[in-house]
């Protein structure tokens, strides 16, 4: 699932790149995504809006329209953006030809000049678009996702906490003290890293960065969020941040679906500590890091650094 920093990135990338443009209409190939309003209220309510702001919150990615209203994208499992020059064209043929398929792939798309795999996408990055925005300068905003997890919404801009309600602290911001974490830790039971994953406890945080961050402060996966000294604290703190700014300085991490506005995959991946590398050494002491099942999460962390003590 896209974490803060996949989703920070994208929206770095739109923000430079469609600001300011007006989406001439929308298509959607699978109603499913949009969750609010009703999919056809969707598609009339876009037309001739224009792109005035990209933001994130957390997970989502938000952007503001002309006329006060909010598209507000939770990405989930595998939801990316790819974002086509003038000149693509839509084939729904599929539609007709092969149910199946269309169910399963949505539309295709083909240009004149497009030569996989050297072109801006591969075949696999155009495949699976659940929802488009075509622009009026020629440009196409491709959402797609091949789960079907994704969604998206549509809001008058004043409903904006109703829509983005529960979540926590931006843990980038300036307003994310190490108190602040501190006071949501010490009421609460739970193991760290379940914690972590909480989005009303601190917005943003996933799997990968719940292992980064926990690693870089010492601190076992397993060990109760409300037993951490405050040593702990200024270090699960300082990881956090780190480990998040880190990810959106590469342009986030690829494993699985993952990719920028372009198609390219993110290179933090190659910077992660213990995230998937069970059975690799540990870069601070050797140590074979070890991997365990954490609420149905995988969670990766080194025995050595990392253990299940209270100092």
């Amino acid at each position: 699932m896209p974490e803060l920093p996949e989703v920070e990135y994208t929206a770095r990338q739109l923000r430079a790149s469609i600001a300011g443009a007006t989406i001439q209409y929308a298509q959607v190939f699978w109603e499913q995504t949009v969750s609010h309003p009703d999919y056809h209220d969707f598609l009339a309510q876009v037309v001739n809006r224009r792109v005035e702001g990209i933001r994130r919150r957390g997970k989502y990615l938000l952007v503001n329209l002309s006329g006060d209203l909010l598209l507000t994208i939770h990405r989930r499992m595998s939801g990316n953006f790819l974002l086509l020059s003038p000149g693509w064209q839509l084939d729904t043929t599929r539609r007709e030809n092969d149910p199946v398929a269309w169910k399963i792939k949505g539309p295709e798309f083909s240009h004149p000049d497009y030569m996989a795999p050297s072109g801006p996408a591969s075949h696999r990055n155009l495949q699976y678009c659940r929802v488009s925005f075509v622009f009026a300068d020629g440009r196409c905003l491709l959402y797609t996702d091949p789960r079907k997890f994704g969604r998206i919404e549509l809001w008058p801009m004043v409903c904006e906490p109703e829509a983005l309600h529960g979540l926590g602290p931006e843990p980038l911001a300036d307003e994310f003290s190490v108190q602040i974490l501190a006071d949501a830790l010490a009421v609460r039971k739970r193991g760290i890293k379940q914690t972590l994953l909480d989005q009303g406890v601190v917005a943003g945080i996933g799997n990968i960065y719940a292992d980064e961050a926990l690693f870089y402060a010492g601190i076992h996966p397993r060990r109760q969020a409300n037993t951490l000294t405050s040593h702990e604290v200024r270090a699960l703190h300082k990881g956090i941040v780190s480990t998040l700014t880190l990810g959106i300085e590469h342009g986030g991490t690829s494993f699985n679906d993952y990719s920028d506005l372009w198609g390219a995959a993110g290179e933090n991946y190659n910077h992660v500590s213990v995230y998937q590398r069970e059975g690799q050494p540990c870069v601070r002491c050797g140590t074979t890091i070890e991997r365990m099942v954490i609420v149905q999460r995988s969670s990766h962390y080194c025995p050595a650094c990392q253990k299940l003590t209270v100092e």
